[in-house]
C-alpha cells in the first residue's frame, strides 16, 4: 500500500485533489492512503510519524513557508516523491522549491488524464526507491552500518503478519534440526539460512508480532524491516503512530535480560546478535561476495529481499551431497570517489529518474527536457573527475549535448524515448549502487551498457541524413 500526504490550506482544492486520486485508485485498482492537512506544521509532525510514499504540497500552506515546509518534508521522509503544486507560474518560486527538496511542479488547474499518466511516472519511481535502499540509509534508529539487502514486511492484513512470524520463528526451526543433522552427518554446510534459532532472536521476533499485532488492531498499517550486519539483527518496525507508547514498552520490557531496543517516533528498533555459524571440517570458508553453487540440491528456497546483489541460497535437504564451488566471481565496492562527488552524483540522479519517467507520458515540456540534459551534465561533471567513470562521464555528456541541441525533437519523440530513458535512468542506479554499496565484479561494471544505450537515445535525436560532427572532439564537452 502506497500512503499519500496532502498540504494545501485551501480545504477545495484538498478535496478536488483527493477526488483524482481516488478515482485513480479505482480505475487502476491500486491500494493508496491519503492524508491530508492544511498546516505545514503539521505535514511536517506527521511526517516524523509516518514515511510517506507521495507528497503533494501547494505554495500556500498554513503556519509555515511552503519552502520551509518542503524542506522538512525531506529531511524527514528522503525516500518520498515531493511534488508541489500551483497556480503562480513563478519560476523564481518553483527553483526556490526544487531546490528545498521537490521533484516536479504541477500547475493548477489540473488536468485529470495528464494527472493519472504522472501518477503512474511518481508510482514508478516510488517503487524504484523500495529496490534501491541505500547502505548508508538503513531504518534502524542506531544508524549501524548494515548490508544493502533489507527484507520488509508491509503489514496490511494479519495473514503478512503470519508470514512474518512463520519465517523467523518456524523456518528457523527446521534450520536448527538441519544444523543438528549436518554435525551428524558430518556433511557440509555450505550455505545455511543466517537466522538460526536462538533464544535471543525469538525473543525479538515475538515482541515485534507483538507489537504489530497492536497497530494492526487499530487498523494502521505497520511497516517492519529487518537489516543485517557483521554482528547483528536489526527489526525496525514503524507506522505506529495511534498506538499506546505504554503498551509498547511493556511488551519490550516483560521480556527477560531485553534491553537492546530504541524507540523514537512510533518506530521501534530491536536487534539481536547474529548466531556464529559452526563450520564442519573440511568446509571452505564462506565470504558472501562470492557466488557458490550448489550440486544436486534437489529443493532450494530462495530468500526475496529488496535489495540483494547476490541471491542467497537455503538448502533445505540434509542427506544432499554437494561441492562450494567458489571462483565464479568476486564482487567488491570501489571507493574511488570523494565523498561530496558522490552525494552529487545521487541527488543530481534522483532528480533525473523523476524526470526520465515523464518522458514517456506524451506531455513534456521544454523545460523538463532542459532539466534532464542540465541534471546529466551535472552527474557527468562529477563523474569526468575520476579516470574510473571518465567514459561513463563522457557518454552522459553526449547524450546531454544531443538532448539541447535537439530539444524539439525530443518532445516530439518522446512517446517514443519513454521506455528507452527509464530504462537509461535505472542502468544508471544500479551502475551507483554496484560499484559504490553493493559490490561490482570490476570498477566498469555496465560501462559498456550505459554508453551504448547513451549513444543510441542521442542517435535517436539525430537527423539520419546528416553526417556525424567528426570534427568535434568530444572532450570538449567536458569545457564546464
Amino acid at each position: 500500500m502506497k500512503t499519500v500526504l496532502l498540504v494545501d490550506k485551501n480545504t477545495e482544492s484538498r478535496s478536488y485533489l483527493r477526488t483524482m486520486i481516488e478515482e485513480y485508485v479505482h480505475d487502476k485498482h491500486k491500494k493508496i492512503a491519503i492524508h491530508e492537512t492544511q498546516s505545514g506544521s503539521e505535514a511536517v509532525m506527521l511526517c516524523e510519524e509516518e514515511q510517506f510514499d507521495l507528497v503533494f504540497i501547494d505554495t500556500e500552506v498554513s503556519e509555515m513557508d511552503s519552502a520551509r515546509t518542503t524542506e522538512l518534508i525531506r529531511e524527514k521522509n528522503p525516500k518520498a516523491v515531493i511534488i508541489v503544486t500551483s497556480d503562480s507560474e513563478n519560476s523564481e518560486l518553483r527553483s526556490r522549491l526544487l531546490q528545498c527538496g521537490a521533484e516536479d511542479y504541477i500547475r493548477k488547474s489540473i488536468d485529470s488524464d495528464l494527472f493519472y499518466s504522472r501518477l503512474d511516472n511518481y508510482i514508478d519511481l516510488i517503487k524504484s526507491r523500495r529496490l534501491h535502499l541505500s547502505i548508508h540509509e538503513g531504518h534502524n534508529l542506531y544508524n549501524h552500518e548494515t548490508y544493502g539487502r533489507t527484507i520488509s514486511y508491509f503489514i496490511k492484513e494479519h495473514d503478512v503478519l503470519a508470514e512474518f512470524w512463520e519465517y523467523y520463528l518456524l523456518e528457523t526451526q527446521e534450520t536448527r534440526t538441519l544444523t543438528d543433522a549436518c554435525r551428524r552427518c558430518n556433511v557440509g554446510k555450505s550455505i545455511l539460512n543466517i537466522h538460526q534459532a536462538s533464544t535471543r532472536l525469538s525473543d525479538t521476533v515475538r515482541a515485534i508480532y507483538d507489537i504489530a499485532l497492536l497497530a494492526l488492531n487499530l487498523n494502521l498499517t505497520p511497516h517492519i524491516w529487518i537489516e543485517e550486519s557483521d554482528r547483528n539483527i536489526y527489526f525496525t518496525i514503524e507506522g505506529l503512530s495511534l498506538v499506546n507508547p505504554d503498551l509498547i514498552l511493556a511488551i519490550l520490557n516483560k521480556i527477560p535480560e531485553f534491553d537492546a531496543y530504541k524507540f523514537d517516533h512510533y518506530k521501534v528498533t530491536v536487534f539481536a546478535p547474529r548466531e556464529k555459524k559452526e563450520v564442519c571440517k573440511n568446509e571452505p570458508t564462506y565470504n558472501e561476495n562470492i557466488i557458490h553453487t550448489p550440486i544436486q540440491t534437489p529443493e532450494i528456497i530462495h530468500v526475496s529481499t529488496t535489495e540483494s546483489p547476490v541471491e542467497e541460497t537455503i538448502v533445505v535437504s540434509s542427506t544432499t551431497d554437494f561441492t562450494p564451488v567458489e571462483s565464479i566471481v568476486e564482487l567488491q565496492t570501489f571507493n574511488y570517489m570523494d565523498e561530496e562527488d558522490l552525494d552529487d552524483i545521487k541527488d543530481n540522479l534522483s532528480r533525473l529518474n523523476t524526470l526520465l519517467l515523464i518522458v514517456g507520458s506524451g506531455d513534456i515540456r521544454p523545460d523538463e527536457v532542459d532539466e534532464i540534459a542540465f541534471y546529466l551534465e551535472r552527474i557527468g561533471k562529477s563523474a569526468s573527475i575520476y579516470s574510473e567513470s571518465y567514459d561513463i562521464a563522457r557518454a552522459l555528456n553526449m547524450f546531454s549535448y544531443a538532448i539541447t541541441g535537439n530539444r524539439q525533437t525530443f518532445i516530439d519523440k518522446s512517446s517514443l524515448l519513454g521506455t528507452f530513458c527509464k530504462t537509461f535512468g535505472l542502468d544508471l542506479t544500479n551502475w551507483l549502487q554496484a560499484i559504490f554499496y553493493e559490490g561490482a565484479p570490476s570498477v566498469n561494471f555496465m560501462d559498456d551498457t550505459i554508453i551504448s544505450n547513451a549513444q543510441m537515445l542521442s542517435e535517436m535525436l539525430t537527423a539520419t541524413d546528416e553526417p556525424a560532427q567528426d570534427s568535434m572532439d568530444m572532450d570538449d564537452i567536458f569545457d564546464f
